[in-house]
């Protein structure tokens, strides 16, 4: 059998504030089982799910072979076979070796009430739930241990299980103290049609009969035969070394069974008493008139028709008041015998007060070549007139004559129970019935080809005309614990009791969800077959319709499930009704139904690969399960809406998956169950090792689908590596997602993972990315780390959410740059490079010319510079003052400091001028250009005597720790000089001059 490979854990998934449940997307898969299931525990809690991990329940009813679990998903596949205890719990029937499950030892009580003088006790024992076709097992095959209990004794012995059908039969002799002498005598009994009886059954005594298994010896034979024990055992002492099983109780008679009668009712005066046994040929028949309790019956007339074979020998009377004369007319086929009877005068009174014997008959059966014959006597009874008149109809009695004595016959059934799959399927269920005879002698006969049978009711189970097997085809209505078909042979007859289970109806029929609605952003073609009420996801744009035409927006899809119970109603027709496994386990018949799953309008939605639900069209329409038999039946259903809601992708989880692990175990509290537990391995231990991706898609209304409900051919997957030197991506045509491919150590998340849509649908001005996501990998060479850890390692891994830009449709999440935008960074680069060359440039360029204009002394620079004439033949001023700075008090303008330029007090030259930094310009020797002594000049030369013109330079004002003369320090006469060669008498006019300069300056 399989399972869906993405069967939805607990419950379907629908909108509701519980987040929904992920699992590992595998394929789960049942191989060498006949009759088996994966289950659903509906009593378990919702459990959050982990996406690495998944987990199934099953049960196995029929298997010949130990079965085994498949997973797959990718590349990667992993299968474990059951175990033999995992599979077989503890059972009495365990044969070393041998598989044996569904096995069940039957045991049949031949004839329940045992006689003295035949104390022999007969159990027939057979194997139900084997495969009779299997012959591997025949030397296998245990001993069956008989045990008869009588107060404390016991008497046991054993038989081995031989043949096809694994029978034997157990026979015990009872020890003639075990029928205890106070047992009252026998009585008669009464027949199907009798009248009133003249005596009362007596109790019985009861003996206990129970069976053991055991092994046989190395002979192959069982060790013992009869053995007893007396009642001087001690009761401490077990038994037996093994359980004992209850087969049932016998009852035990003193009389033999030729005294057994049972009465015949002949009319209101009359019965017979006949023997219960059946005649074996030439053997003498006795049969006894009776009259009843104050019958006034004194003469009649009887006539006995009897079929050719049986001959009246005589008739005889044991009491003298009846007088019985009688003729017999022989014929062809039939004689006919007529009997008068006439009562004599002298009636006594007691004789009234009981039962009167009237005569007896005696007959003979004649040889035969069949195994048994029944013949008939036909009686009529004539009063001649007198009170009462006589009855009309004639009374029937038959005497069963057989060649073989035997005890009882025994319907076989392979297997004692039937899941009726039929209502689901439409296929025939059928179990294989043999019949088998008994006979005093312990002699077990196949009369499978000579019986007869009928279905006490074939609304629950119907048996085959040839009565070899027994089964179900799908018409039937309900089940039973106790289904009969009653199997006769000759004047046996013997029921065979099964239990048929029937599935629960209405079908639970789950969707993972229940309204499907559309994708924003994923757009998909529209097939020639296919056609959607909205052609474009922005109606509202013209030329967005126009080049999307042909597409449409993809619809959410469900996975479909079909669940049910198989059940069955209790014994006597109570319907009370009983669940196989409990009523905490859901069955899944999915696998058997999915032919019979159909939408009820095909224009809404169809199914894609049987199980997965698509959305077509806006509407609401129904999911159904019809009846393989019938066309207008229907076993179950589910309602759901497609809408033109749309729903976003609020995230893509996706992890790598480097391999699968599988264990098995049982399931707790329940022996029939077990669970399969897979596993997603994360870490990568070799070099070039392979990973393979899972994907799922969360949606905005709280739903989520893995990406193996879509077809590939809607979408496109782009992966890339973030670390090539850890993993690289491996994307071939004919695979179906990207492989992550392990190169060296280390982890995080190494993939990126872009979802864009088909590229036949893709549209210039908006991006294709429908979601991305960046995949947790890690690399570690060496031995694999245990399953458990890795899937704990799910939950750590941080998850790249996908964000939604306000007024914009698509969902927008990090993804890579397009080679344009890096194209365009690139660029952008280069000219901010190049801006800041020339920034850095400029500053050097400034640096360097600021740097020509300090002199070495390292004075500050002046943004605004006098040049001053210094007229004379005196000294420079750097040999006639000090420059040091000095620390004098700075005033706010540098010519503030001169009082008069030609007049005055000229020799407190020091003390009255301000402290300023200036700057001679000289020679490049360092000197001064007009100095007679660094010139060589003689005072005498014709050239000493002209004036001389020096060029001093003020600058703009230093910072104020660099204190500064307001003008150049010279001679009382060379001020002088320069005030008359300007032109300046007064000294007001040289101020004025001076405040003009300020003014420019």
């Amino acid at each position: 059998i399989t399972n869906s490979d993405a069967l939805l854990r607990s419950s379907a998934m629908t909108a509701s504030a519980s987040p929904p449940n992920l699992y590992l997307p595998a394929n789960f898969k049942m191989s060498n089982a006949q009759l088996a299931f994966f289950l659903r525990e509906s009593s378990s809690s919702p459990s959050p799910g982990n996406p690495l991990q998944r987990s199934e329940s099953f049960v196995v009813f029929q298997t010949k072979d130990l079965p085994a679990i498949n997973i797959s998903y990718g590349p990667f596949a992993r299968d474990q076979a059951l175990s033999k205890e995992l599979l077989q719990p503890a059972s009495p029937l365990d044969i070393p070796g041998q598989l044996t499950v569904n096995w069940k030892v039957r045991s049949f009580i031949v004839q329940a009430r045992v006689f003295s003088n035949n104390p022999t006790v007969q159990v027939f024992f057979y194997i139900a739930g084997r495969d009779w076709d299997d012959f591997k097992a025949h030397d296998k095959m245990p001993c069956v241990r008989l045990h008869a209990f009588r107060d404390v004794r016991e008497i046991k012995t054993s038989c081995r299980m031989r043949g096809n059908l694994a029978q034997c039969l157990a026979q015990l002799e009872l020890p003639p103290s075990w029928f205890n002498t106070n047992v009252a005598p026998l009585g008669r009994r009464k027949g199907s049609n009798d009248g009133l009886l003249d005596g009362l059954i007596s109790e019985t005594l009861q003996a206990e009969l129970y069976y053991t298994l055991h092994e046989p010896n190395l002979e192959g034979e069982c060790n013992e035969a009869s053995v007893h024990r007396s009642g001087s055992v001690s009761r401490g002492e077990p038994l037996s070394q093994h359980p004992l099983l209850r087969i049932g109780s016998i009852s035990l008679y003193q009389a033999s069974q030729e005294q057994l009668l049972v009465d015949k009712q002949l009319d209101k005066n009359m019965f017979l008493r006949l023997p219960e046994k059946p005649l074996k040929p030439g053997e003498t028949l006795k049969i006894f008139l009776y009259l009843m309790p104050n019958s006034t019956v004194e003469q009649f007339s009887i006539k006995v028709k009897a079929k050719k074979g049986v001959n009246l020998l005589q008739t005889r009377s044991k009491n003298a008041q009846w007088k019985v004369d009688w003729e017999v007319q022989s014929g062809a086929k039939h004689s006919i015998t007529t009997i008068d009877v006439n009562k004599s005068k002298a009636v006594k009174q007691g004789d009234v007060l009981g039962n009167v014997e009237v005569m007896q008959l005696d007959f003979e059966m004649e040889n035969f070549t069949s195994l048994s014959v029944t013949r008939r006597i036909n009686w009529n009874i004539d009063y001649k007139g007198q009170n009462p008149p006589p009855d009309s109809e004639k009374v029937v009695t038959e005497l069963t004559v057989v060649q073989r004595d035997i005890q009882a016959i025994i319907p076989l059934a392979m297997d004692t129970e039937i899941i009726n799959t039929a209502i689901l399927t439409g296929r025939t269920v059928a179990i294989p019935v043999k019949m088998v005879s008994i006979e005093m002698n312990g002699a077990v006969t196949d009369i499978s080809a000579s019986v007869q049978c009928k279905s006490s009711n074939e609304d629950i189970v119907k048996v085959s005309i040839n009565c070899d097997y027994v089964f179900v085809n799908g018409k039937e209505t309900r089940g039973s614990m106790n289904a009969r078909v009653i199997f006769s042979y000759e004047h046996l007859s013997s029921p065979l009791e099964l239990t048929v289970w029937v599935p629960k109806l209405p079908l639970q029929v789950e969707l993972s969800d229940n309204n499907l609605s559309f994708i924003k952003g994923w757009r998909v073609p529209i097939l020639p077959d296919r056609r959607s009420t909205r052609d474009s996801d922005a109606d509202d744009e013209d030329e967005e319709r126009r080049v999307s035409r042909g597409c449409t927006l993809q619809y959410q899809r469900a996975l479909v499930k079909v669940l049910t119970q198989f059940h069955t109603t209790s014994t006597e027709g109570t319907d009370q009704v009983i669940t196989m496994l409990g009523p905490d386990w859901q069955v899944d018949v999915t696998d058997l139904v999915q032919d019979s799953l159909k939408v009820a309008d095909p224009r809404i939605a169809e199914l894609v690969d049987r199980t997965v639900l698509v959305g077509l069209e806006l509407g609401s329409t129904l999911l159904k399960v019809e009846s393989p038999l019938a066309m207008d039946a229907v076993l179950g259903e589910s309602a759901f809406s497609v809408t033109d809601d749309k729903v976003s992708i609020t995230e893509l989880r996706v992890h790598a998956i480097s391999g699968l692990t599988l264990s098995l175990q049982p399931s707790p509290g329940n022996s029939h169950t077990m669970v399969a537990k897979a596993t997603g391995l994360q870490t990568l231990t070799a070099p070039k090792q392979e990973a393979c991706l899972s994907f799922w898609m969360l949606f905005s209304d709280n739903t989520a689908a893995t990406l193996t409900y879509f077809d590939p051919k809607d979408y496109n997957l782009n992966a890339s590596t973030l670390d090539d030197k850890v993993v690289s991506v491996s994307q071939e045509p004919q695979q179906r997602w990207p492989m992550v491919v392990a190169e060296g150590e280390g982890s995080g998340e190494m993939v990126r993972v872009e979802m864009a849509i088909c590229e036949a649908c893709q549209k210039t001005k908006r991006k294709s990315v429908i979601a991305s996501a960046t995949v947790y990998v890690k690399v570690r060479f060496g031995p694999e780390e245990d399953s458990e850890e890795e899937a704990t390692t799910e939950g750590e891994i941080e998850l790249a959410p996908i964000t939604r830009q306000e007024g914009d449709e698509f969902v927008h999440s990090p993804r890579n740059m397009t080679d344009l935008e890096i194209g365009m960074y690139a660029l952008l680069g280069v000219f901010c490079l190049a801006i800041l060359v020339f920034l850095i440039n400029c500053i050097v360029f400034v640096l360097k010319y600021r740097h020509k204009r300090i002199p070495p002394e390292g004075q500050a620079n002046m943004d605004h510079s006098h040049h001053w004439v210094f007229l004379g033949n005196g000294q420079p001023l750097r040999a006639q003052c000090d420059l040091s700075p000095q620390q004098v008090e700075s005033p706010s303008n540098p010519l503030e400091g001169v009082q008069t330029c030609c007049h005055g007090d000229h020799h407190s030259s020091g003390s009255s001028q301000t402290s300023v930094q200036s700057q001679v310009h000289g020679r490049g020797d360092g000197s001064s250009g007009g100095s007679t002594k660094e010139n060589g000049e003689d005072a005498s030369s014709p050239t000493s005597k002209r004036k001389r013109v020096k060029f001093t330079t003020f600058t703009t004002l230093p910072t104020e720790e660099l204190p500064y003369n307001s003008i150049p320090i010279a001679d009382e006469e060379d001020i002088q000089w320069v005030c008359q060669d300007m032109g300046f008498q007064d000294p007001e006019e040289l101020h004025d001059y001076m405040r003009r300069i300020k003014e420019i300056a």
